[in-house]
């Protein structure tokens, strides 16, 4: 069975990934103009929106999701 607390840390695991993907994109030059972009910005955010969730999850404890 899986806890909140396992539930968190994979939501907080994409989290870190998506946002470091978006911001790998910028930095190897993948798209088309530099400097970042809505879409962009809009990534990192919902990265550390996934980041805080996970947190929240993660201070729940051991219970089952």
């Amino acid at each position: 069975m899986v806890t909140k607390r396992q539930l968190g840390i994979g939501i907080i695991t994409l989290g870190v990934l998506a946002s470091i993907g978006v911001t790998a994109v910028d930095l190897f030059d993948a798209g088309q103009w530099s400097g970042f972009g809505p879409l962009q910005w809009l990534g990192i955010g919902l990265g550390i929106a996934a980041i805080v969730v996970g947190s929240i999850l993660v201070g729940l404890g051991n219970r089952p999701a």
